[in-house]
């Protein structure tokens, strides 16, 4: 809960911050989702001795974001999107900085990810079975972690004042896994997202 408070207080100080300094306009966004997470298990985390395909699945996304305009071709856009694909369920604030190439139009864009699962259902039964295999039984809700920060690093297009698409993949810096295992079991996460974006100002 202090993570989401601290996230909340950030993304608005960031809007309080950059207000004055151009327009902002608020709107809702949706669209595509796949959810990808491998798990690697290596010896020591020095030789590898598995990588595992445990999660591909695609879902939808759909959440609040805002446009801030710092200077006409640098604007930052905070988001706040639910996203669920398979089993897998979370909450997102990815705060991306965007800079405009083309005529105001078409921009590219990059920053942090924050991320809160709710359900990582797949991901627990892919581990279960490998710590079944090596007896290192334990409790996945404890070894789990439910925050998780990612990169994220996309592209838009402002199709009017009101709709602008955008694509955005984003890859976990944070390793999910603080079981027994340690370092020899590292979970990591990436989602694609491809969507639509409508302003109301």
């Amino acid at each position: 809960m202090k993570k989401v408070l601290l996230v909340g207080i950030f993304c608005l100080g960031l809007i309080q911050a950059t207000q004055a300094q151009g327009a902002v306009k608020f709107g809702l966004t949706g669209g595509l989702l796949n959810a990808d997470a491998n798990i690697d298990l290596s010896l020591g985390n020095i030789i590898e001795i598995a990588s595992i395909d445990a999660v591909n699945e695609t879902g939808f996304y759909i959440g609040a974001l805002v446009d801030i305009e710092v200077a006409e071709s640098f604007h930052v856009q905070p988001e706040l999107t639910y996203g669920s694909a398979g089993d897998l369920s979370f909450v997102y604030v990815p705060i991306m900085a965007k800079y405009y190439v083309l005529a105001n139009k078409l921009h590219i864009q990059a920053g942090p990810q924050f991320t809160f699962s709710s359900n990582l259902d797949d991901i627990k039964n892919a581990i279960q079975d490998i710590e079944g295999v090596l007896g290192t039984n334990s409790n996945l809700d404890d070894v789990l972690n439910t925050f998780g920060v990612d990169l994220g690093f996309g592209a838009g297009f402002d199709v009017s004042d009101k709709f602008m698409v955008q694509a955005r993949y984003a890859f976990e810096l944070t390793d999910r896994y603080s079981g027994p295992l340690g370092s020899s079991l590292d979970i990591r996460g990436g989602t694609l997202n491809i969507g639509l974006a409508y302003f109301f100002n």
